[in-house]
């Protein structure tokens, strides 16, 4: 898989409306929006951008005061309006990453269905929820309006550039035990990289993200089975310990 896919359908503008908003808007095709499946994916997107804003509370990306709100204004629409006092270009990014990767399905999900139901084709597609993005999404478009932090926008990647990844069978972050996170915001950080937030599009994890574990170990704070892009690190690491400077370790 790469950006291409990507690429190609998406767009964003500097349209003003308010100091500190952002729309995110998705276009499906008219295929796609006949099957009337638009709707039902906006309660669990809901969620997600939830707990995007309860760490945005908790300080992630140094944000505060982050609302999300998720509709579907129309068939064929998928619409996430954001609001704050500064909307970092960070923010902004994992908020694409998470509208794409909610109709990003791997097609072979389609076939494990098919199988799963001996080949009844009909029922399978009056079954299947999921969404082909190179086939079934038309466009997706950003404007923004007062975004705060300078530099050219790059709406793939974590620091306005691409940057490290990690794919580690064990992170040890050392002398970090005392900032494990509470099981509320774990949660809430797991439900986000189970919905690749903090990858890259069209990054194959070695680990599966979402089924990473946080846990102290002695005097360190381990995070178990983890695929991540190093600046998505970096940012909750500065969440959990502001202005704390962290001493990674790798040991697979």
């Amino acid at each position: 898989m790469t950006l291409q896919k990507y690429i190609d359908k998406l767009s964003w503008t500097s349209t003003p409306a308010r100091q500190g908003e952002a729309r995110i808007v998705l276009r499906y095709s008219a295929g796609r929006a006949a099957k009337g499946h638009a709707r039902e994916g906006v309660e669990d997107l809901q969620d997600t951008f939830d707990s995007l804003v309860a760490l945005a509370g908790r300080g992630l990306l140094g944000m505060q005061g982050l609302v999300a709100t998720v509709a579907a204004p129309a068939g064929d629409l998928l619409e996430v309006r954001l609001a704050a006092e500064s909307l970092p270009h960070d923010l902004l990014v994992i908020a694409l990453r998470l509208v794409i990767s909610a109709n990003d399905n791997d097609p072979a999900d389609f076939q494990m269905l098919l199988n799963a139901l001996d080949g009844d084709m009909k029922a399978a597609l009056e079954a299947y929820g999921g969404t082909n993005f190179e086939e079934e999404v038309a466009e997706v478009s950003l404007s923004v309006a007062g975004v705060t932090s300078s530099g050219v926008f790059d709406p793939f990647h974590l620091g306005g550039a691409p940057g490290a990844l990690r794919h580690v069978r064990r992170l040890i972050v050392q002398d970090a035990a005392p900032d494990m996170p509470d099981a509320d915001t774990e949660d809430h950080l797991l439900r986000l990289s189970g919905m690749r937030a903090f990858l890259p599009l069209g990054v194959q994890p070695k680990y599966e993200p979402g089924e990473e574990a946080y846990f102290p170990q002695g005097d360190d704070l381990v995070i178990d089975r983890v695929s991540i892009e190093a600046a998505s690190l970096h940012a909750i690491l500065s969440m959990l310990a502001p202005g704390r400077a962290h001493t990674l370790r790798e040991d697979d």
